[in-house]
């Protein structure tokens, strides 16, 4: 049976040490003791509801929800928040953060796109009721703007916009003070979007290592949560952790898995498998090229690796079928790419 949406525990016991009212009252009508929230990893998002409507009443100030979020340091967010962090730049930080959020937040979706001149982390609350997506969304962005503070090394100022959904709450005006960007209500989505330019800031705090090792671990997370979940995107992840490792040149260099050691690794039959896929309008052929050819792509940026090397890494043979694949995919020789 699929758990309900659940967040982060994380959100709870920092709103109990905020101080604001006995953690009984906090609590009150969330079946949930103070005691057993110590222990908690996850809590469900009808009990954190309570807890934020209970908060809410006590401080009767519509800029609780940023102060809640900038207490979020990235210890909180677990191996999510150190692979945004040690991400090698400012745009794979907000594609890890939104990428991976299942692993901390399966309340809230969330993706990354180009818009006109901005790169944009767009969130949406998938539960009921409206108040507690509303109070959701405005914690989140405050993470995501303290995260981008962080790696900057300064505030992110007003070229970095906020957008939400709602109307503006009443006292909108502390809401407004608590965010260093550009805010806006009524807006068609909620999101923080960053000038495009800035999608390719280098991160002072980038390290491949912790980097790679994180996401790897948020991907295990996120597959050990979701039984029953897609089965294209849990072969993705298998994929993704594949080449992650690979760059990491922890282990000897290897092939990518085949369909039926995925297939074993996920105790189902190869031919469980290519129903399963083609159900969900896939195949693991499809899903392999793609992966190499993602990860292709984000290799070249780096100046680093040699051709061969991330012909290695993908698992080529020879760096001339690397080649080969490479122009099917694009048209051009990776060293042309990586040229242009």
């Amino acid at each position: 049976m699929p758990r309900p949406p659940e967040l982060s525990a994380a959100y709870a016991r920092l709103a109990l040490q905020s101080g604001v009212a006995p953690a009984t009252e906090l609590l009150r009508g969330t079946s949930v003791s103070e005691e057993a929230l110590v222990a908690m990893d996850f809590i469900e998002a009808d009990q954190l509801a309570m807890l934020f409507r209970n908060y809410a009443h006590c401080v009767r100030d519509s800029a609780w929800t940023a102060r809640l979020g900038s207490q979020f340091n990235i210890a909180a967010h677990g191996s999510l928040g150190f692979a945004a962090l040690s991400a090698p730049t400012l745009g794979e930080a907000l594609d890890v953060i939104c990428n991976l959020m299942p692993s901390r937040n399966t309340a809230a979706t969330a993706r990354t796109a180009v818009a006109g001149a901005h790169y944009c982390a767009y969130i949406e609350n998938i539960v009921g009721p409206p108040d507690f997506g509303r109070w959701l969304v405005e914690v989140i962005l405050k993470i995501l703007e303290v995260l981008l503070a962080s790696i900057l090394g300064h505030p992110v100022g007003k070229n970095v916009i906020l957008s939400f959904a709602h109307p503006a709450p009443d006292g909108a005006e502390r809401l407004l003070a608590a965010y260093d960007a550009t805010v806006c209500f009524d807006a068609p989505h909620n999101s923080i979007a960053i000038p495009l330019v800035w999608r390719q800031l280098p991160s002072p705090l980038f390290d491949e290592s912790i980097f790679r090792a994180n996401v790897v671990k948020s991907r295990e997370l996120i597959a050990a949560r979701e039984q029953g979940g897609s089965m294209v995107q849990a072969v993705q992840a298998r994929l993704s952790n594949h080449f992650d490792i690979q760059i990491l040149r922890t282990v000897a260099p290897g092939p990518p898995p085949t369909l039926e050691q995925v297939a074993g690794a996920m105790h189902l039959t190869t031919r469980t498998l290519i129903r399963r896929l083609k159900k969900e309008g896939s195949a693991y052929k499809e899903l392999l090229e793609t992966a190499r050819k993602t990860y292709a792509e984000r290799l070249l940026v780096d100046a680093r690796l040699k051709v061969a090397d991330i012909a290695e890494i993908l698992g080529y043979c020879e760096p001339a079928n690397f080649t080969r694949a490479f122009r099917r995919w694009h048209g051009v020789s990776p060293t042309e790419w990586r040229r242009r």
